[in-house]
């Protein structure tokens, strides 16, 4: 009696998506409504990659991001200057976490808007903005402090720098996405370049069975060079 052999179909391997992330600094938010300005192109980018971490869209915590790997994220847009303690922590982290990472906007790329606030100190920044302003009702004369302890507990805030920085002041920079906002079609040409460029790896490693060498070309939508 002939044993029969089943033969176990493979089932084919998905390429897994691209891994993005967005994070939102000193900034007004103006970036984080580009990236929705695409309109319907945003299922273009959901189609060609998972968002692993986008705090205004996403409810996920520092905590998931410190747990990730090393580099598990492809590409990482940061817009904002660096302003607070929280800030930094948080560039350092997305810079240890991403593969690439791209200064999305003016105020990551040199300051923007909030760097205009260099011309003054934290003291003269605050009183302004908590004492001497008509506007503004504080009897105590009470300014912002990294921790005050009231009955329920001990309150606190991250520190609140002398001077406004660009995330390349902070950490290394791979590309640059200028605009205040970035305009749309510059966005769409960054993301379609890297989506691009994953499919060229892919095909090279299908068509030689190694990895060469693959450069992406600078152009204006996703500059290696600032645009300050």
């Amino acid at each position: 009696m002939t044993k029969e052999k089943t033969e176990t179909k493979k089932e084919p391997v998905k390429d897994k998506k691209l891994q993005f992330a967005f994070y939102w600094a000193a900034s007004c938010g103006g970036c984080e409504i580009a990236v929705l300005d695409i309109d319907e192109k945003i299922l273009d980018v959901v189609a060609a990659a998972d968002i692993l971490f986008w705090p205004v869209a996403m409810d996920i915590k520092y905590k998931d991001v410190e747990a990730m790997e090393d580099k598990s994220i492809d590409v990482c847009f940061f817009n904002g200057a660096i302003r607070t303690e929280e800030q930094e922590h948080i560039a350092k982290l997305l810079r240890k976490k991403a593969k690439a990472l791209v200064a999305f906007g003016a105020c990551a790329a040199n300051g923007g808007i909030p760097g205009l606030a260099n011309i003054a100190n934290k003291e003269e920044v605050f009183n302004v903005a908590y004492l001497d302003n008509p506007s503004t009702d504080n009897p105590k004369k009470i300014t912002p402090k990294t921790s005050v302890k009231v009955k329920e507990g001990t309150l606190t805030l991250p520190e609140f720098y002398d001077t406004v920085k660009s995330l390349n002041q902070v950490v290394d920079v791979d590309y640059y996405l200028p605009g205040c906002p970035p305009p749309t079609d510059l966005i769409l040409n960054a993301v379609t370049a890297i989506v691009d460029l994953k499919n060229l790896r892919r095909k090279s490693k299908q068509s030689n069975g190694s990895m060469k060498s693959i450069r992406l070309r600078r152009n204006v939508s996703l500059s290696k060079e600032s645009s300050a």
